[in-house]
C-alpha cells in the first residue's frame, strides 16, 4: 500500500488498508480521490464503497480525531485511560503506560512525567509495585493530560 500511495504522499497515508485523503477544499479533494483511486486500480487494488467515507470534515482514524487542521485523541478511546484503576502489578503499570503511551504527543514532557512509573517496570523491579507519592501524581497528571 505504501509503495501505490508514495506518489500522494502529500495529500494520502495508509495503515495497513485504511486509506486517508486529506485535501484543503472540495475541488482539491476530488482530485487527489480521482488519483488515488487510478492509482489503486493501477494496482489491481479495490476500494469498498460501503466502508468509504468520502469528503467529511472531520474523521476518526486510527485513535485519533482529524479535523480543522487539528488531531486530537478520540475521547472514547481516551476514555479507558480515564477509568482505568491504579495499577498493582508491573504488567497492570505496563498496560497504562503502552495505552497511555500511544497519545503521549498530547501529553507535554510525557517521558519524564512518566518516569516514576516506568521505574516500577524495570526487570529488576518487584511484580508488586510499590506505589509512592510520586507514582500517584504521574498517573493522575497523565490521566488529566488526556481525559
Amino acid at each position: 500500500m505504501d509503495r501505490v500511495l508514495r506518489p500522494h504522499a502529500a495529500y494520502a497515508a495508509a495503515y495497513l488498508d485504511d486509506i486517508i485523503i486529506f485535501s484543503n477544499d472540495w475541488q482539491r479533494h476530488m482530485q487527489h480521490l480521482r488519483a488515488v483511486l487510478k492509482s489503486l486500480r493501477g494496482a489491481g487494488l479495490t476500494a469498498n464503497p460501503k466502508k468509504c467515507a468520502i469528503g467529511r470534515v472531520e474523521v476518526k482514524y486510527l485513535g485519533f480525531h482529524l479535523g480543522h487542521g487539528q488531531v486530537r485523541p478520540q475521547i472514547d478511546k481516551t476514555a479507558a485511560v480515564a477509568t482505568c484503576p491504579r495499577p498493582k502489578t508491573k504488567k497492570e503499570v505496563r498496560q497504562f503506560l503502552g495505552l497511555a503511551g500511544y497519545y503521549r504527543r498530547f501529553v507535554p514532557n510525557y517521558s519524564d512525567l512518566t518516569s516514576p512509573l516506568t521505574d516500577l517496570t524495570k526487570k529488576e523491579a518487584p511484580d508488586t509495585v510499590q506505589w509512592t507519592e510520586l507514582c500517584q501524581q504521574a498517573f493522575t497528571q497523565v490521566k488529566a493530560a488526556l481525559c
